[in-house]
């Protein structure tokens, strides 16, 4: 099927059923009555929902639930003429930024929910594909909501919801107070209770963080992860913020979360500085696509169960073991992986590739398990060949 077809499909449904937005930031408690239904879908490693917005659309927008702000591509805030009510300040991967905040109206959810009003922070960068935007974390924690993946459904439950049947509950997962006030108010975050190790960790729930598993550092340190001996792929992340420090993807010996384990999984390790406050970590989609999500809000608690069709996307990592950055025509070694083929050949961090442009270095270290790769290396005035074979190496 055409991906125009896809994005078509998902903005079909039900014929938009209307939400009061003054009501959206309560928690329901009453008896189990209506069930509003939208259509999503996982495609490209994003879980997505399309939007209508007035007259315009359907636009594709990733459920991001580790964002307080919905945001929109500003091309497309602009394109639409939607009005700007303001700046709000926000943080994320790789620092703080500002951004612009606009105003939608009458917003239809994957052919479901119909709202009269939606704030979303613009931005110029981060979407990838048809995606043109995100949506927060309170299309969960605002009322009672599934994200049911299994099905490709995100439902709400205005009067409340009725009894779960084969979940897993976890407590104290919805923030007690949104973030932020003003025009920059947003969502109430969502978390979880895992162990990693056999030490019970907390962590940030992160649909649109699409890795899997990831750790501050000093909460690496305090599991012996980052050392000096334990194999790792670098990686640097991107953000709202911008680039943050180099992490290192390593392999821990067991992670559970809700009434599942996951041994020898992958985990990146992030940065010095990059870490968020109260929490050990970030879950991301590589796990949470596993699972049907269902939220409690009154009760502040999520419920979770592993569905029938749980896939974890494929494992990825740097098989070169190297990060090169880039300045202008220049790229130097930023990072070496301990144990992998790159540190096996004798390239160090602050080396030069030389030789060929960077498109075609990066080429050459992202392909298939089994390739040779050669390159230039400069050091101190001299330049050699250094050959090494892509490989699983963690």
């Amino acid at each position: 099927m055409d991906r125009r077809d896809v994005i078509r499909m998902l903005a079909v449904a039900g014929g938009g059923i209307a939400i009061d937005t003054i009501g959206m930031g309560r928690a329901i408690a009453a008896e189990p009555g209506r069930v509003l239904v939208s259509k999503i879908a996982l495609i490209d490693s994003r879980v997505v929902m399309a939007l209508k917005i007035g007259d315009a659309g359907p636009y594709l927008f990733a459920i991001d639930t580790g964002g307080f702000l919905s945001l929109i591509d500003n091309g497309l805030a602009k394109s639409l003429k939607l009005t700007s009510t303001g700046m709000t300040r926000a943080s994320g991967v790789g620092g703080r930024t500002t951004m612009p905040v606009y105003l939608a109206r009458d917003i239809v959810f994957g052919g479901g929910v119909r709202q009269n009003a939606v704030a979303f922070a613009g931005i110029d960068f981060g979407f990838h594909g048809d995606v043109r935007g995100t949506l927060a974390a309170g299309i969960l924690t605002t009322m009672d909501s599934d994200l049911d993946i299994e099905a490709g459904e995100w439902r709400t439950y205005p009067d409340g919801h009725p009894p779960r049947t084969g979940y897993y509950r976890i407590e104290s997962a919805i923030s007690d107070i949104a973030s932020g006030s003003g025009p920059g108010a947003g969502s109430r975050h969502l978390y979880g209770s895992a162990t990693v190790g056999g030490k019970g960790l907390r962590f940030l729930l992160d649909t649109g963080a699409p890795g899997g598993l990831s750790l501050d550092q000093p909460t690496a340190r305090a599991l012996g992860l980052w050392n000096d001996t334990q194999p790792y792929a670098p990686v640097r992340p991107r953000g709202i913020g911008g680039q943050a420090g180099i992490a290192r993807i390593v392999r821990a010996a067991s992670f559970t979360f809700g009434d599942a384990q996951f041994d020898r999984p992958l985990v990146m390790l992030r940065g010095n500085g990059d870490m968020r406050a109260r929490v050990n970590g970030i879950i991301g989609l590589q796990v949470l696509r596993q699972f049907n999500l269902s939220t409690d809000v009154r009760a502040r608690a999520l419920w979770v169960k592993r569905h029938a069709i749980a896939d974890a996307s494929e494992e990825r990592y740097g098989m070169s073991g190297l990060w090169i950055d880039r300045e202008g025509e220049r790229m130097t070694v930023a990072a070496v992986g301990t144990g992998s083929p790159a540190a096996a050949a004798g390239i160090t961090i602050g080396d030069r590739i030389v030789g060929e442009p960077f498109p075609t270095v990066i080429r050459k270290i992202s392909g298939a398990p089994g390739s040779s790769v050669t390159l230039s290396v400069e050091r101190g005035g001299a330049t050699s060949d250094r050959t090494f074979v892509l490989k699983p190496f963690l």
